[in-house]
């Protein structure tokens, strides 16, 4: 409702100004139009709106909607990248209607990207090749090409140039490429300023949490260099209230390597943000999975940039000299990494998605020219939609080996069918029989969760509820006992609202505790010993940041506070009034879940199909637990959101390939 208000608002105010510009009434109100659609647009996860999408939306023709916008005076007419907007709507050459900001970020992080992506550090000659390959070999192993070990590409990637971008799902060992990459990047200077940072408080936490556990295996000169604070990208830009960001073109970020984490969470406007406050000469390590959710507000900023993997071209070469092998083993080696993309000089190999609408063919010189054709389903035949030149050659690594669980695990083996859309093997693995096997099910279509379901989730947090019980009776012991019994069970929601929303489940939760274990502190307020939050919003003052956890105990003198487990493992405690915004945790959307482990987790989906389900909802709740996933619903709901990829409407692999163009054709110009 918020969004529908604040879209109608910006529609009334571009109503006026194309009025008080002297716009015909039909232009004015068609821009109004326009305004309230795109906005509302980029309210749900898009970037732009089709012009043709509005043009049916009112009953007109593309031709005449186009007209009546340019006529308005609120809106401008843009060819690819070439211009800064000046009015509030955008036109681009591609007949898409961009709110000017969004168009704004998107042109800007698109050139940004593409400088970074040409920049070339050390390029490796025959002469010293065998010095990248032996600090390479030190802390990722001897390796050849017949078993490339993608970890150790990805660090011959990020020696090698300024951008660097790392998928790969949960138990790829994302972390454990990062501390070989920062251990290679010190080895070769060891004044490196380097900064660690995410999305949110707890990924970013996190993430420092898992380096500094592992700087034991390094060498005592590199691990001093090690960063021992981490950042949410809000903080990491000094974030300031009403005053934009600290950081930006104009005064860069301080850093010589940025390596940000849970990159698949960043939108298009704090990408933009981030990529403008990069210095010319910072190296920018992105890791993700390109496979889960994409972020809340706009864009899907890291599928797109993580979509293409290549090496080609000198800094192909040099890539693979490191790794000890030839660009063209390497070549090859991905083809057989990438699981069904392969270069050919003809496109007689097709990547086909689960829904059989859409085809990528790689072409390859074998050199430095690859590109890739996009194919669409059109009566049985497949014809050419777009081609797109693959712009962030030699900076995307896929991470596939699981050290978590291997693809036979039922884990394993369910995440990967979820992720390629074949609902129905992933049905096939789940099991309705034995609620102890790692991937259950129990079928679930009344109106209200059912009896076994309820029984199950309430078994699911006895841990939690008797250890509280324990803590509360005997308060010598450590209350840091209770973040692992929490971690221990979890249940994801796909919406807030609802008998399947997290608001339901963490008062029924929560009213359950309370009769359990009969200690609450005032039954008239929603404050109890062993209530669970997460917070909302970063308090900097507090130290507190969107995502984390926290649980409220009474102290020794009996007055309740809120304990926060922090990455060195002490306790930080709040009275629950200084809290910033949160919410009860027993309960988590799976938005709110990523980058979190539970040893078991339950997705409760909701009973009718809505827009919030999705392939990468299902696969990203899926990868949460380690041992144990359980999903309650109806097996007609999960197998259609398995077989509905996200589809948001962007423009940024586009306006890559212009930027890239345009910077090309100015290093072959001719002087003037």
């Amino acid at each position: 409702m918020t969004d529908i208000f604040l879209s109608k608002g910006f529609s009334r105010r571009i109503k006026m100004l194309a009025e008080s510009l002297g716009s015909a009434d039909d232009d004015a109100q068609i821009a109004s139009a326009a305004a309230e659609m795109v906005s509302l647009a980029t309210a749900n996860g898009h970037v732009y709106v089709k012009l043709m999408a509005l043009a049916q939306h009112l009953g007109h023709s593309a031709d005449r909607v186009r007209a009546s916008l340019l006529a308005s005076g609120v809106v401008m007419c843009i060819n690819d990248n070439e211009l800064a907007p000046s009015l509030p709507l955008v036109i681009d050459s591609n007949n898409r209607l961009y709110l000017a900001r969004y168009y704004e970020f998107e042109r800007g992080l698109a050139n940004a990207l593409a400088a970074l992506a040409q920049t070339q550090f050390d390029h490796v000659e025959s002469d010293d090749s065998k010095r990248w390959y032996n600090i390479l070999s030190r802390y990722f192993g001897e390796a050849g090409c017949h078993n490339l070990d993608w970890q150790r590409v990805a660090a011959a990637v990020a020696l090698s140039g300024q951008l660097t971008i790392v998928s790969g799902g949960p138990g790829t060992g994302k972390t454990t490429t990062v501390i070989g990459i920062l251990s290679c990047l010190i080895e070769t200077n060891q004044d490196l300023r380097i900064a660690l940072a995410a999305p949110t408080g707890k990924a970013a936490q996190h993430m420092l949490e898992a380096l500094s556990s592992r700087k034991s295996q390094l060498a005592c000169n590199i691990a001093a260099k090690m960063p021992t604070e981490s950042y949410t990208l809000h903080r990491l830009l000094g974030s300031a209230p009403d005053r934009g960001f600290r950081y930006h073109h104009r005064n860069p970020l301080p850093y010589d390597v940025i390596v940000v984490d849970e990159a698949s969470m960043i939108d298009i406007a704090l990408a933009s943000w981030l990529v403008d406050a990069i210095s010319p000469s910072a190296r920018l390590i992105l890791l993700g999975d390109k496979d889960q959710l994409a972020a809340v507000e706009a864009g899907s900023v890291f599928a797109e940039l993580s979509a293409y993997p290549c090496y080609i071209g000198h800094r192909g070469k040099s890539i693979a000299q490191a790794l000890g092998c030839t660009a063209h083993a390497l070549r090859n080696a991905f083809s057989a990494h990438a699981n069904g993309v392969e270069y050919r000089t003809t496109c007689d190999t097709h990547n086909i998605s689960p829904d059989r609408k859409k085809i990528s063919c790689v072409f390859d010189d074998g050199n430095s020219e690859i590109s890739t054709v996009e194919l669409v389903q059109n009566n049985k035949a497949y014809v050419a939609n777009s081609v797109q030149t693959t712009t962030l050659a030699n900076c995307v690594v896929w991470l596939k080996t699981n050290y978590r669980f291997s693809l036979d695990s039922p884990i394993g083996a369910l995440s990967s069918a979820i992720r390629d859309g074949l609902s129905t093997d992933a049905l096939s693995i789940l099991d309705i029989k034995n609620d102890r096997a790692p991937t259950y099910f129990i079928e679930d279509s009344g109106r209200v969760l059912g009896h076994a379901a309820r029984e199950y989730i309430a078994s699911g947090f006895s841990c939690y509820t008797n250890l509280l019980a324990e803590v509360l009776r005997n308060r010598e012991l450590p209350v840091d006992l209770l973040f692992d019994a929490l971690n221990k069970f979890r249940v994801l929601c796909a919406v807030r609202a609802g008998p399947y929303g997290t608001n339901f489940f963490n008062d029924w939760i929560s009213a359950k505790l309370r009769r359990v274990i009969r200690f609450p502190i005032n039954a008239t307020t929603q404050w109890f010993s062993g209530r669970s939050i997460i917070v909302t919003r970063n308090n900097y003052e507090l130290g507190l940041f969107n995502g984390d956890i926290g649980i409220a105990i009474p102290a020794l003198d009996g007055v309740l506070r809120v304990v926060f487990k922090r990455g060195d493992g002490q306790l930080q405690s709040v009275f629950p009034a200084m809290l910033p915004p949160h919410d009860t945790a027993f309960a988590l959307t799976v938005h709110k879940s990523q980058g979190s482990e539970f040893e078991r987790a339950v997705l409760v989906l909701p009973a009718t199909f809505s827009r919030a389900l999705s392939r990468e909802l299902i696969y990203t709740a899926v990868t949460r637990a380690r041992s144990q996933i359980t999903i309650i619903g109806t097996r007609a709901v999960l197998e259609q959101a398995i077989r509905t990829p996200t589809d948001r409407d962007t423009g940024l692999s586009l306006r890559l390939r212009y930027a890239v163009e345009r910077a090309q054709q100015s290093e072959t110009a001719p002087p003037l």
